[in-house]
């Protein structure tokens, strides 16, 4: 299994990433802090009297989010471009959207919200995740009730250590499960709740990749970790 275009969006929207608003009557492009918490309503928090608090009033804007592949030559996951409507959030709406940003990503300034900072809660209206040449259309609602990857937050950590300890064994894994000789400088190049994407980055250059499946999705590091400790070990071969 792979994560669902859901999935993927609602990942890339989870906050980790930087955002950029496009909002008309605001010049170019502004940098923007946003999270999506449960209820998948993404959110924004801008400072108080900034000029894109003013272009953002009216309603419509544009979030985009591009991803950032955590080691060299992964593939990307795309660029998440969600169309809504912005409502500015007061009073008692604007402390429980900060409690709800701050499950997601904790920042000092949501204790300002109402003072020196704003929130503003984002209605989706279309949804859209480019890759390439690829664009999938994603109904508002699968939107908002999928739930972003569990690991995304611990991708690049994860995938480091395989890569700096655990590489004769992720190359002895790729050839039992897939009954080939593993790509040459076999490393985890992507890691999310349903599989591993392996492959060679050769001098820099990408290769050939492969993914190989869990058998369940997993919940989190803590069941990601044992699951992977099983299968190394079955590998034979010990860690570096």
């Amino acid at each position: 299994m792979r994560p669902t275009a859901a999935e993927v969006a609602r990942t890339l929207a989870s906050g980790r990433l930087e955002g950029v608003a496009h909002v008309r009557g605001y010049p170019g492009r502004a940098k923007v802090r946003h999270a999506t918490p449960a209820d998948g309503f993404p959110l924004l928090l801008t400072g108080l009297g900034a000029d894109l608090v003013a272009a953002l009033a009216p309603g419509p804007m544009v979030l985009s989010v591009d991803d950032v592949p955590p080691v060299p030559c992964a593939p990307s996951r795309g660029r998440l471009w969600l169309t809504g409507t912005a409502q500015r959030l007061t009073d008692k709406s604007a402390r429980a959207a900060a409690d709800a940003y701050a499950q997601v990503q904790p920042l000092g300034d949501l204790l300002d919200v109402g003072r020196g900072h704003e929130l503003f809660r984002i209605t989706p209206t279309e949804v859209r995740l480019a890759n390439g040449r690829r664009l999938v259309e994603i109904d508002p609602a699968e939107f908002t009730a999928a739930t972003p990857d569990p690991l995304a937050a611990d991708e690049g950590r994860l995938l480091t250590d395989l890569n700096d300890h655990h590489l004769d064994q992720l190359a002895a894994l790729v050839e039992r499960v897939c009954h080939r000789p593993a790509p040459p400088e076999c490393r985890a190049m992507r890691l999310d709740r349903y599989g591993l994407t392996v492959g060679s980055a050769h001098r820099g250059t990408p290769g050939p990749r492969l993914r190989l499946g869990f058998e369940r999705p997993v919940g989190s590091v803590c069941e990601l970790s044992h699951l992977m400790h099983a299968l190394l070990a079955a590998s034979g071969v010990p860690a570096r």
